[in-house]
Formats: structure tokens, sequence, C-alpha cells
């Protein structure tokens, strides 16, 4: 079925909205998600500041989360960046070059992402097995759940790019 509806969406099928609309809602959810660990943070961190400073002291386990807070955060930022094509490229010279070779630049490009995010879900997930064990020293959580962030976000990566190869085809490659 999600084929279909892949196959659909490459080809611009009036049903393909399905598959977009699942995308969507998959960007507004990481984003929500990306949102939340913000606003985490900022309370976090203000709560900490706070206590220092006003109370003279700080829970030891606040500056610890806030690390984790900031890494969760990031790994899903690279994520929601790629999606949006936001991320810093040096296009000067693959734009002088002709249509074909662009075409294959782009798709060089989407592969190369596509076997670094495999690669690194991979030894993500068994860094993440290596870890069980381990627990951070202010929680007493199993770091394995910071761990897991890079598998989680190297997913939405290879999720994104698939998207991306997907519009490039339908538009034939051009930006």
């Amino acid at each position: 079925m999600e084929v279909k509806v892949w196959l659909m969406y490459i080809e611009g099928d009036e049903s393909s909205s399905v598959a977009r609309t699942g995308m969507d809602k998959l960007a507004d959810v990481v984003e929500s998600v990306m949102m939340v660990l913000t606003v985490s943070m900022v309370v976090l961190v203000t709560y900490q500041v706070f206590g220092r400073y006003i109370f003279h002291y700080t829970p030891p386990w606040s500056e610890e989360m806030a690390v984790y807070l900031m890494i969760w955060f990031g790994m899903i930022g690279i994520a929601a960046g790629l999606r949006r094509d936001a991320h810093m490229a040096l296009h000067y010279f693959a734009d002088k070059m002709p249509q074909l070779i662009q075409r294959a630049l782009l798709f060089i490009k989407y592969g190369l992402i596509l076997l670094y995010t495999s690669v690194l879900t991979v030894e993500g997930m068994n860094m993440v097995k290596l870890t069980m064990s381990q627990t951070s020293p202010a929680m007493g959580l199993t770091v394995s759940y910071v761990y897991l962030a890079l598998p989680v976000s190297m997913v939405l990566m290879a999720i994104y790019t698939i998207e991306l190869l997907f519009k490039a085809i339908k538009k034939g490659g051009a930006k």
C-alpha cells in the first residue's frame, strides 16, 4: 500500500495528497517535539539559574537534563533542516554545470545521504545497545535514551531524503 502511495506521489496522481499529508504530519510532529524540547530547555535552565542565585541551590539533575534535551533538539533539528533543505551547500560550481550533470550530482548527494544515514542508524543502535546498562550520574537514567537520538534522527533524515529524492524525480532534477 505504501509503495503505491509513493508511486502515485511521484507520478503526480490526484490521490497523492495522502502521501504528502503523511509527510507533512510527520514534519509537524517533529517540529512540535522540537518546540517542546526548546520550551523545556528554557524552563529548566531558568529554574536552574533562579535556584542557583536566589536559593543558592541547584538540583543536581537539572544541568544533566538540559544537556540531554539539547542533544535531542540538535539531532532532531538536523533532520528538520534537511527536509526544509536549509543546510549550507555550495551550489556555485554545480549551478554552472549542464542540467544533466546537475541532476546526476543531486542523485549522488541523496545517495550519499542515504548511505550516511544507514551507517549511522546501525552504529547508533549498536551504541544504544552498548549503553543500556550505563546510567547517568545525576539522574540515574540509562544513557541509552540519550544515544537513541542518533538513530532516531538518522531514520528521520532517511525518510526526508527519500521524500526529496521523489520530489527531484518528479521535477526532473530541477531545484
